[in-house]
């Protein structure tokens, strides 16, 4: 049994390079503690969702990102136990709307997803579309 935290929430005023390097650092750090999903950065408001041992993903959401200044207003959209882990092996785990290659891979990733019929899997490539769908680089 795994465990998924999805969340929103908006950035507070970050440049370009401090977006790659939260994306470049954050794809490091989860890949050490096993934890696989997505982080995606459009409009000014940040999407993420991550995956992994239980004890890992509730330690990093409560006493790391949800303390981190570097985005406000977090709103939890999924908090719950998972059969399976859904973004392990996707690419480095993690992603940035900042280049449109990154968008088309991530939007034919989603699009594989669905053929999961899972509740999870719905939920989470519904607010993945909708947050996608916000980018001016369809």
């Amino acid at each position: 049994m795994f465990y998924a935290i999805c969340y929103v929430s908006t950035s507070n005023d970050l440049l370009n390079f401090e977006i790659r390097e939260l994306l470049s650092n954050t794809a490091t750090a989860n890949q050490k503690n096993n934890i696989s999903g997505i982080l995606v950065h459009n409009s000014g408001n940040f999407l993420q969702y991550m995956e992994g041992p239980e004890k890992e993903v509730k330690d990093l959401y409560y006493n790391k990102i949800s303390k981190d200044t570097r985005h406000k207003d977090p709103i939890i959209l999924m908090n719950k136990a998972i059969d399976n882990l859904y973004f392990d092996g996707y690419e480095t785990g993690f992603t940035s709307i900042l280049e449109k290659n990154t968008v088309t891979k991530l939007r034919s990733y989603v699009q594989l997803l669905k053929y999961l019929d899972t509740n999870e899997v719905q939920a989470v490539t519904s607010t993945i579309e909708t947050f996608l769908g916000k980018s001016s680089n369809k």
